[in-house]
């Protein structure tokens, strides 16, 4: 693709063009005036050396050679060159959540994707910084670590959804702790210097219903790091849309009880963040989402230089439309009005290829040739570190080459290095000599070795997984016909969906041991009552037998002293079983009120 440096000299063109349209009006003029001296079949006689075609030769040659000159001064631009200079930037990590509540459209069109659109405004805004992605419900995962690489950063932003993390809630505090772990905090292979160069931007709605984040805000602000935060939402919440497996939204999530949770943007909660975390907080809503003050802090930064580093530009190439200038207006002086035997036709071809092989060649060009060649070589014969080698140096002369790039990916591939394959994958799709075919080719050996990294890391094998379906449905979508990359699309859903089963049956079988502990504790609580129950009961009755004994000794007694005071014996008599019966009644209400509000409790956790 073609880049002008200064386009608005292209306007002189018009120049030229008018140039041209007044001298064919002369030359019909001219030829109108002759017409009328002589007849047009005289003129051979009358003027024998006369040309008809060389003097239109001429005049286009001299259009030619100025149009070319203007073209030149515009500087035209193709390609990159490699410029090695000091790169300086501060390091920013984003925490971007994931949870169910972020698919609430009180944010057109979600909160989700309009956090995704502030992602790629703070990238906008980034000149030479380095960013990381973590993104985070109730866990958080490192997408993708720091990099300056902003068009790789995008790819991985794209592929962020809802349903890439199947533990829901909010944790915005572990969000935090592992942006922490993409600076270096806690490595122990690499040193920790605390300086004023970073800071953490976390994009939520708040809800927090995991652990403490404000306690992690204040930990990163010790260590010298700002923590921003973004809210997501409107105080007065929204609704949270279920969709069916054809993507159409069919209801609303509601609670156990039945009723539609309202989902509301708590800014209380990113407040204290910002304010534990020494930053600022902002809301975004319809009408937009305040980035000034965020960009500003970023802007405010200290810069760590991170030494000699390559930059990509464009390339000039004014060269060429320059000495393709300078031919024509040679051609233009050494041609003739009118027939010359010394300077002929053939003469003047001769010229111009020998000034044409006087003109500069791409020596750059031609060692990345080079380069990719022997890279080719050593790949076919199996020695892929010295493969990968040779690529990368080629792509020190062309950082947009599609070929070093998918080239280098393959290599990598065969080293079993598929990370790092899957992320040169995604930069050759972003070459710009890139046609259908190579793409969905790219894009099939990306869902490749998302499949074969997911293999290697059970942890993050869902993620990895979920990448794959994606790069191949896309792949899919250029090349319908490709029986292998169907094939390997049903095989990724089919290890995406064990996946999803194995985690939930992680999960299940923590809930079960749970509630298998609560339903043991209940029993035996039960079986402690019931125990405590018979004994009352058996004092009791051993209480009544010994009333009872009171009783037959106070009436031998009473027989004996000849029935004195019958009336007040019996009268006390009563209010001690009274009250016996009394005290029993008062201990059984107690342990049933004790044993409902037992069985009445209940675990309530949030999955949104």
């Amino acid at each position: 693709m073609i880049h002008f440096e200064h386009i608005e000299y292209l306007w002189l063109l018009l120049v030229v063009a008018a140039c041209g349209l007044l001298w064919s009006y002369a030359e019909w003029r001219n030829r109108r005036k002759l017409e009328t001296w002589a007849d047009r079949q005289m003129f051979g006689r009358l003027i024998p050396d006369r040309s008809r075609w060389r003097p239109a030769v001429k005049m286009t040659l001299t259009l030619t050679g100025f149009a070319l000159l203007v073209v030149a001064l515009a500087n035209p631009q193709m390609g990159t060159k490699i410029e090695k200079g000091k790169r300086a930037g501060s390091d920013v990590a984003i925490c971007l959540d994931v949870s169910n509540s972020m698919m609430a459209e009180d944010i057109q069109p979600n909160r989700l994707e309009r956090s995704k659109r502030v992602v790629n405004n703070i990238m906008g805004t980034l000149a030479g910084d380095r960013i990381s992605l973590i993104v985070f419900a109730g866990a958080s995962y490192i997408q993708m670590p720091l990099t300056n690489d902003y068009g790789a950063a995008k790819l991985f932003l794209d592929q962020v959804s809802c349903d890439m993390i199947a533990s829901q809630g909010t944790a915005i505090g572990d969000a935090i702790e592992k942006a922490l772990q993409t600076f270096g905090y806690g490595d122990a292979d690499r040193e920790w210097v605390k300086n004023k160069g970073r800071a953490i931007i976390v994009i939520s709605d708040g809800e927090n219903h995991e652990d403490d984040a404000v306690d992690a805000a204040r930990t990163a602000a010790r260590e010298g790091v700002r923590v921003c935060t973004i809210g997501m939402g409107l105080p007065d919440g929204a609704p949270i849309p279920e969709y069916d497996p054809r993507g159409r939204k069919n209801s609303y999530k509601r609670e156990r009880g039945g009723s539609i949770i309202m989902t509301k943007l708590n800014e209380d909660m990113m407040r204290q963040i910002a304010s534990a975390g020494n930053g600022v907080y902002v809301r975004a809503s319809n009408a937009g989402s305040g980035l000034s003050e965020i960009t500003k802090v970023i802007e405010g930064l200290e810069k760590e230089d991170y030494g000699e580093a390559v930059f990509s530009a464009y390339e000039s190439r004014y060269q060429y439309p320059l000495a393709a200038a300078i031919l024509c207006l040679l051609a233009e002086v050494l041609l003739f009005e009118r027939r010359n035997r010394k300077w002929s036709l053939t003469s003047l071809t001769g010229t111009a290829i020998m000034l044409l092989c006087l003109l500069p060649t791409d020596v750059s060009a031609q060692a990345n040739r080079k380069l990719l060649r022997e890279g080719n070589r050593n790949y076919k014969t199996e020695k892929y570190d010295q493969a990968e080698l040779n690529y990368r140096r080629a792509l020190e002369a062309d950082t947009t080459d599609f070929r070093g790039h998918y080239n280098l990916a393959s290599s990598l591939y065969r080293q079993e290095k598929y990370d790092e394959a899957a992320m040169h994958y995604a930069q050759a799709l972003a070459a710009p000599d890139m046609d259908d075919n190579r793409r969905a080719k790219a894009l099939h050996n990306a869902g490749n070795s998302m499949v074969k990294a997911g293999l290697q890391n059970e942890q993050q094998g869902m993620q990895y997984f979920q990448q794959a379906v994606k790069a191949y449905q896309d792949a899919l979508k250029l090349d319908p016909k490709n029986e292998d990359t169907r094939y390997n699309l049903a095989y990724a859903r089919r290890l995406l969906q064990q996946a999803k089963q194995q985690q939930q049956q992680q999960q299940g079988d923590g809930n079960d041991q749970q509630n298998q502990d609560q339903q043991q504790n209940q029993q035996q609580q039960q079986g402690d009552n019931q125990n405590k129950d018979q004994k009352q009961q058996q004092q009791n009755q051993q209480q009544q037998g010994n009333q009872q004994d009171q009783q037959q000794q106070q009436g031998k007694e009473q027989q004996q002293q000849k029935q004195s005071k019958p009336q007040e014996q019996r009268k006390q008599d009563a209010e001690r079983m009274l009250e016996a019966v009394k005290n029993n009644e008062r201990q059984t209400l107690r342990e049933q009120a004790r044993k409902e509000q037992v069985s009445n409790a209940r675990h309530t956790d949030k999955d949104w």
